[in-house]
């Protein structure tokens, strides 16, 4: 779901409840995300098996961000999964992410609860994720992601629990780099019939403003998962991402 789209559409949604949380009561707010990614990862499930290889995915996001008062935002959006993987398929969207949610923020502390709707191959898998984050050194977050529904997923109605945290170097007032961190673990069935440690994934990436309006992104993260738990062919892998992004 950049942020890397997709180690859960969740965590993109939850920074964006957030970032409406440092907004102004009333304010209206939009962004803009045009990425391409080397792999689609889901909870540390490399969806198209890409493994070692290199895929070409573009993943167009917007989100619209609405701060109700001091301590309330609301948030919704789309995501797409753009690319040609199916066997025969032409370059064409494969999956429609949307989700709407929720943000109470006070001091330091947002806790978000974000639904949203998959839509792929002629099903949908629905989600719940509710998220807690720190406003302080190396941002930590909880996130509680529970599927309601599998639909074409061929996993279970389980849930994953994933830590993260980050960290950003301002290297001049044009280019910044983020280190972000998460370890996600399967409380109950979810990708496969096991549960415990899924994955965990450490990342690099650059932030490089055009102007007051847009930026360029780029990155690369490494992946460890366990193929028990997430049913990867390969356990460990790099994934690359790139993308201009547009504030409104």
């Amino acid at each position: 779901m950049t942020i890397i789209k997709k180690t859960s559409l969740g965590l993109f949604s939850a920074a964006s409840l957030i970032t409406a949380s440092t907004a102004q009561a009333g304010d209206l707010s939009a962004s803009l995300s045009l990425d391409t990614n080397s792999h689609f990862i889901s909870y540390g499930f490399d969806v198209w098996g890409a493994g070692d290889d290199q895929d070409i995915l573009f993943n167009p996001s917007l989100s619209v961000d609405y701060k109700i008062n001091d301590n309330w935002a609301f948030s919704t959006g789309f995501w797409l999964d753009v690319n040609d993987k199916p066997a025969g398929s032409s370059f064409r969207t494969q999956e429609t992410d949307t989700w709407v949610g929720f943000a109470y923020s006070k001091d330091i502390y947002t806790v978000s609860a974000t639904y949203q709707s998959w839509q792929y191959a002629s099903d949908t898998e629905e989600i719940l994720d509710v998220a807690l984050s720190l406003d302080t050194f190396l941002s930590p977050s909880l996130t509680w992601h529970n599927r309601l529904d599998p639909g074409a997923s061929g996993g279970s109605n389980g849930s994953f629990l994933v830590l993260g945290a980050e960290h950003s170097f301002d290297i001049n007032e044009k280019f910044s780099l983020t280190v972000p961190v998460a370890v996600g673990f399967a409380l109950s069935e979810f990708h496969t019939a096991q549960d415990g440690y899924g994955y965990a994934s450490i990342g690099l990436q650059g932030s490089y403003v055009l102007n007051e309006m847009s930026s360029l992104n780029f990155g690369i993260t490494y992946y460890d998962t366990d193929s028990g738990v997430v049913g990867n062919a390969e356990d460990s892998f790099l994934t690359y991402n790139a993308g201009i992004s547009f504030s409104f």
